[in-house]
């Protein structure tokens, strides 16, 4: 994969994204603001609604790692704790 999404959100706003991942492949998934002083959280819930890894850290980007046991769709959240900006989501395996 690569760039999967991209938009701009602020304070409190959050945006989803679904992508299928392939079972057994390790992604590195990645949220990258535009802007310094922001906070973004990365949250992936697999089909089932269950959370499987988060970055909810203070830091101004996210980064999750996440081994699927299946292939199947999972969704990306992106949260904007703090600021507003643009951002791109990365999607590596």
């Amino acid at each position: 994969m690569a760039i999967v999404g991209s938009g701009i959100i602020g304070p409190g706003e959050a945006e989803y994204l679904d992508v299928v991942l392939r079972g057994g492949i390790k992604y590195r998934v990645y949220v990258n603001p535009d802007e310094p002083g922001v906070d973004f959280d990365l949250f992936i819930y697999d089909e089932n609604g269950h959370l499987v890894e988060k970055d909810n850290s203070p830091e101004r980007d996210a980064l999750c790692f996440v081994t699927p046991l299946w292939t199947g769709p999972f969704r990306i959240v992106v949260k904007a704790e703090r600021g507003l900006s643009s951002y791109q989501i990365r999607v590596e395996d």
